[in-house]
């Protein structure tokens, strides 16, 4: 059967529309990918990361904001694709209303137009349902990335609550404790607001005591005077 040239045009319509299509689901394929790897390389850092190590929050807190904002853009630009293919459609679909006229038609003419617009509709219902459920699947995937991101920026949150509390103590214990006697606590101790001679090794000996232990050396023999040499001028 020979296809109308409108007809033939809205094919190529919607093929241009699938292939657009294609084209965004790969890009978000691979912003998907580049999006776990970052949760991959955040997870690792949040393990093996020291509380009280302020560089290292520093960087998750920054790689953070930039995937936060790498996710805000693809989500306005999901919503300015979406937004520009229901206008496409529309107007497509009244510019060929349009130019079709029916009235020059024979009825085995309209007849074939109708089944043939029939299969394009039946054709475009089930493109339609294929897009929904990938812009479902998409939207259930950013859903989930944004639910990371805010128990990510929670997580960070208070460890730089945590990490300011710390700076507090030890700006207090430093303010009540001499100088170099602090200078030689670890620094764990420093958080936990102990001294070195305040360690507990055994709870029923308690704290150790640093003791001076004065070792007692043997007495030496008194020395004899050596005789004199020197001969009397006078014997």
């Amino acid at each position: 059967m020979r296809i109308s040239p409108e007809i033939d045009a809205e094919i190529k319509r919607i093929k241009s529309e699938i292939e657009n299509e294609e084209k965004m689901k790969h890009m978000l394929e691979q912003s998907i990918n580049d999006l776990c790897k970052t949760v991959q390389s955040l997870e690792i850092q949040s393990q093996s990361t020291d509380v009280s190590d302020e560089d290292e929050w520093k960087v998750r807190y920054y790689t953070q904001v930039e995937v936060n904002e790498q996710l805000e853009h693809q989500r306005d630009w999901l919503k300015s694709r979406a937004e520009a293919a229901r206008v496409n459609n529309r107007e497509g679909l009244t510019e060929y209303l349009a130019d079709l006229d029916l009235d020059s038609l024979t009825e085995n003419q309209l007849v074939r137009y109708l089944k043939q617009l029939e299969k394009d509709r039946n054709a475009v219902h089930n493109e339609i349902r294929d897009t929904e459920w990938k812009l479902d699947q998409e939207s259930k995937a950013f859903h989930k990335f944004n639910d990371t991101r805010k128990a990510y920026m929670t997580e960070i949150t208070d460890a730089m609550l945590n990490l300011e509390s710390l700076r507090n103590r030890i700006k207090i214990v430093e303010m009540n404790e001499p100088g170099p006697l602090l200078a030689k606590c670890p620094r764990r101790l420093k958080y936990l607001n102990l001294l070195p001679d305040q360690r507990i090794l055994d709870p029923r000996k308690g704290p150790i005591r640093k003791t001076a232990a004065v070792r007692s050396l043997p007495k030496l023999a008194p020395t004899e005077s050596p005789p004199d040499t020197a001969a009397d001028p006078e014997a």
